[in-house]
């Protein structure tokens, strides 16, 4: 059986009519970005979190990747990812708190986008409508800043006033484009 796809309205990609399962390989790199950011609560070698940093970095670019190349791609696969993200980026800084690398100001900063889209989700899917969760320029952008911040804070300190501010910046301009993404797609479902 081939696998179908649908073209949804408003300029929304293609989504997978069938559903490959749970345990797909991308979706188990996805998840392992949850024992990788609860890592940084116990290892304390700056060699080591620069590792899990680079770990947690591959695996987010390669899940979606080989979920395209190998035909895995699932509407759970979609929100698995960016939960991820967030688990481990949100453990991760927390874990550069109470040695004062990072205060509470900053650490809010530096997770602005991600308590914004996830709010926004959830508040969605319980008002019965469910944002689209894409991924976006403004968003890679700043999932790549909060990736060398996280370089930064274990070796380059001086370096994270000026990252903070660019991820706060490019967090402004995510949170802004993905709202008017979102109004567009849902203007587009209710012209259907």
């Amino acid at each position: 059986m081939g696998e179908e796809t649908t073209q949804a309205k408003g300029g929304e990609r293609p989504e997978t009519a069938h559903d490959p399962g749970f345990l797909t390989f991308s979706n188990l790199l996805s998840l392992s970005r949850v024992p990788l950011g609860f890592l940084f609560l116990v290892v304390s070698d700056r060699g080591w979190l620069a590792v899990l940093v680079a770990g947690g970095a591959a695996t987010d670019l390669l899940d979606g990747f080989i979920a395209r190349l190998s035909g895995t791609v699932s509407r759970l696969g979609i929100l698995l990812d960016p939960f991820c993200d967030k688990v481990f980026v949100l453990i991760g800084l927390l874990s550069f708190l109470p040695g004062g690398h990072l205060d509470w100001a900053a650490f809010l900063i530096l997770v602005l986008r991600d308590i914004f889209t996830g709010g926004s989700y959830l508040v969605g899917l319980l008002a019965g409508r469910a944002l689209p969760f894409r991924s976006r320029l403004g968003g890679k952008l700043t999932t790549g800043l909060q990736v060398l911040t996280f370089f930064a804070l274990l070796f380059w300190p001086k370096g994270v006033p000026l990252l903070i501010v660019l991820v706060g910046a490019a967090s402004v301009y995510a949170i802004i484009d993905y709202g008017m993404y979102s109004t567009r797609i849902s203007q587009a479902r209710q012209g259907r």
